[in-house]
């Protein structure tokens, strides 16, 4: 009897698909790279701490990120967060806001979340936040990390440090932030533990923001007032990750590189009065012509900032090179097929050598992605995981 081809159709169809989805969950398992002996904490090495205590990123069955079917390339995981942000955000945890004014006049906005109404003051550890690119308290990738953090069984608090004109903060100064602007963060961490004395810190950067958490932590070396930190997508090299953006393709072209451009140029634009009121010249007619995240940096960035142009500015803030210097258990979170922050640039030797550091590698998960259906994100579970083990071992 022969078989109608519809039929074979499917079942053919059908295999393929079962047969590329073994394929990508026997390639999910996360690969912890690390010095040979990892540092210890509290007589216990770090390496022993995550295997034992952090089981999504260590354990036989459960160290391992699928993703979604919906979302199974590294496009979509990483699309899916734009989609969202503009059909689909919705306030998933509650902030209180404080401004804190830096020395040089500048404002940056700290949202605690829960708020103080709903946990009294303690000496509970506390976990900081750093947004990505352009973005916020408000970012979903944040709240669900925060969600995550303050629920059952951890119970932290936790605070977004929203950086000069991001998140609806007011410029009050000539200049807003760049990934290597570590003053700031280093300025409201003060503030953080003069308000919380008692309370032990972690923090944690995404994207851009993780270059900004691992830069300081660096340059603070043995002094570091955090007890660890945890980057998630990080590009670790700025030129090489503004040269990634730049490679001719499709996806670059009418995806990611207008994406990320139009972010900053929205965030310029909002803050332009301010910015230009400062003893800077800017050279309106070339930014109006602005087409690559490299000329923003050119033309916005390196003026701002003090330096000679985006090279420098790339040159002296990419955090890799600080990363030799970092003393404290450090957790970072790179997925092999990040279309932003590729895996080529990923300081590999440098976590084989420090003790301090552990690399989370995954297969999969885009950038900011890591999207196990359309409602679970992966990477939360791991940071919160993550700061608990350090947390019970730092008492």
């Amino acid at each position: 009897m022969a078989l109608n081809p519809l039929v074979a159709t499917g079942v053919i169809a059908a295999g393929t698909v079962a047969a590329m989805r073994k394929h990508t969950i026997d390639k999910s398992r996360v690969e912890l790279l690390h010095a040979p002996q990892t540092a210890d904490i509290d007589g216990v090495s770090l390496l022993d701490i995550i295997t034992a205590e952090c089981p999504t990123l260590a354990d036989a069955k459960q160290g391992r990120f699928v993703p979604s079917l919906l979302l199974p390339t590294a496009d979509l995981q990483t699309c899916f967060n734009a989609i969202r942000e503009r059909f689909g955000r919705r306030r998933i945890v509650e902030y209180e806001r404080e401004l804190i004014t830096t020395p040089d006049g500048g404002t940056i906005g700290l949202d605690w979340s829960p708020p103080f109404a709903q946990m009294a003051a303690d000496d509970r550890p506390i976990v900081v936040l750093s947004h990505g690119l352009s973005g916020g308290s408000q970012e979903t990738y944040v709240q669900l990390t925060v969600q995550r953090l303050t629920s059952e069984p951890h119970c932290f608090r936790t605070v977004v440090v929203n950086y000069r004109g991001c998140a609806g903060v007011k410029l009050t100064t000539h200049v807003l932030y760049n990934g290597g602007f570590t003053s700031d963060y280093g300025f409201a961490l003060d503030h953080i533990r003069a308000r919380f004395p008692g309370s032990p810190l972690i923090g944690v950067g995404y994207s851009l923001g993780a270059n900004l958490v691992t830069k300081y932590v660096g340059e603070q070396g043995d002094e570091c007032p955090l007890r660890a930190a945890v980057s998630v997508c990080n590009p670790y090299d700025l030129s090489a990750s503004s040269d990634a953006i730049d490679v001719p393709s499709f996806r670059n072209k009418h995806v990611y590189a207008p994406a990320m451009l139009l972010g900053l140029m929205h965030l310029y634009r909002r803050h332009r009065r301010a910015i230009e009121a400062g003893p800077i010249q800017f050279d309106a007619e070339a930014i109006a012509g602005i087409k690559r995240i490299r000329e923003f940096d050119d033309l916005i960035t390196s003026r701002a900032f003090g330096y000679q142009d985006s090279s420098d500015y790339y040159n002296k803030c990419s955090c890799a090179q600080f990363m030799p210097r970092i003393r404290i258990p450090f957790l970072a979170i790179s997925s092999l097929d990040d279309p932003v922050c590729p895996e080529n640039i990923i300081p590999r030797d440098t976590f084989r050598t420090n003790p301090h550091l552990v690399l989370a590698l995954t297969q999969y998960g885009g950038h900011l992605g890591y999207h196990e259906s359309l409602s679970e994100t992966w990477y939360p579970r791991a940071i919160a995981e993550f700061c608990a083990a350090i947390f019970n071992h730092q008492q």
